[in-house]
């Protein structure tokens, strides 16, 4: 009986002393996500409503493409490379984008920091319907991209109007519906 007792409170003792660990590592957590989102929103600020600087990009296709070529037009500029699952995982929701806005002005141009040979097997295996440059690392640098996906929504003036970065939940459709309400946005102008 005596050593049911103390069994019992050391079973007690520990679940408790193991309860305490779990809020405060979730406090710990929380903490990081919060530091970790203020981060992000600092960085998209510095670019929000700025303009963006003129850009050459090579595409898979042996053409280049430029910022110049596509005024008057939405850009939707996005960052990305092979080794990255979410970049990959975004890809129908870049489709999508592409078809649905690609008879409304809006041009979905995807750079890979990738070689050429890889960018263009990536883009021949996932069937990407928009435009792909390669060997982006230099202009995404000039970007401050550090994490991966990123893409800007460009408006028809040249200017940053959105920056996404990183990829959405991990969810192919939430990347077009939390950036089609915002071409809506700039389509309604």
């Amino acid at each position: 009986m005596k050593y049911s007792i103390i069994i019992i409170l050391s079973v007690f003792i520990v679940a408790c002393h193991t309860s305490s660990n779990t809020t405060t590592n979730t406090k710990q957590i929380n903490k990081g996500e919060e530091e970790f989102n203020a981060y992000l929103e600092r960085k998209k600020s510095k670019f929000k409503n700025k303009a963006i600087p003129n850009f050459t990009v090579l595409g898979i296709d042996g053409k280049e493409y430029s910022l110049a070529d596509m005024k008057g037009k939405i850009v939707l500029l996005n960052f990305w490379f092979t080794a990255c699952k979410p970049c990959i995982i975004e890809i129908p929701s870049l489709n999508e984008l592409q078809n649905k806005y690609k008879e409304q002005n809006v041009v979905v141009l995807s750079v890979s920091t990738d070689p050429q040979s890889v960018a263009t097997a990536t883009a021949e295996a996932k069937k990407m319907n928009y435009l792909v440059g390669y060997n982006g690392k230099s202009f995404a640098d000039k970007l401050e991209v550090t994490s991966y996906p990123t893409t800007f929504l460009i408006d028809t003036k040249g200017f940053i109007k959105e920056v996404f970065i990183g990829a959405s939940s991990f969810d192919a459709t939430q990347t077009y519906t939390e950036i089609k309400p915002h071409i809506e946005q700039l389509l309604q102008k």
